[in-house]
């Protein structure tokens, strides 16, 4: 009776798949958004965070289910986070929906670092430490940052300051 009585999105507006506005999150992108907005104002901006990616569990049917062969959680929804360093706390969060489109995907990694990111440069803080992994971008995307110190994980024993 409840998920049939509760709609997040007018499903009359949703687009069409293979409109260029089509979101496969469309139903629940509101509850996103507002997620994202409670978790940023909730709690202040550090100045060391971390974007990463996680897993969720699911082993139902999903075409945003994804299979990652080398994680401890094999199959389920990946999620792009921004998070404190030290509390783990969530500032931002982006559920990945897969390919848009037919092309290959390329800058996959400079996307979510920019998306997540954003709000930091927005608000124009300064001194920010963002550290991510090696998958997530090159030197040439973080020289346009340079109000936020980007930390680029090459090796577990190694660490990369970039400016």
């Amino acid at each position: 009776m409840i998920l049939k009585n509760l709609h997040l999105n007018d499903n009359s507006q949703m687009p069409k798949k293979g409109e260029p506005q089509f979101d496969k999150l469309y139903k629940i992108r509101p509850l996103i958004i507002t997620m994202n907005e409670t978790f940023q104002s909730a709690a202040k901006n550090t100045c060391s965070q971390s974007i990463d990616e996680c897993m969720v569990k699911f082993k139902g049917r999903s075409s945003l289910k994804q299979f990652l062969p080398n994680k401890p959680v094999k199959r389920g929804f990946k999620i792009w986070a921004r998070c404190d360093s030290q509390t783990g706390y969530l500032f931002e969060f982006e559920i990945y929906t897969g390919n848009k489109g037919n092309e290959a995907e390329t800058g996959l990694g400079e996307s979510v670092v920019k998306d997540l990111s954003q709000k930091l440069i927005d608000e124009k803080l300064e001194n920010v430490h963002v550290t991510f992994d090696n998958f997530f971008l090159q030197r040439s995307f973080c020289k346009n940052y340079m109000k936020i110190i980007f930390i680029r994980r090459v090796q577990s024993e190694r660490i990369v300051l970039i400016y």
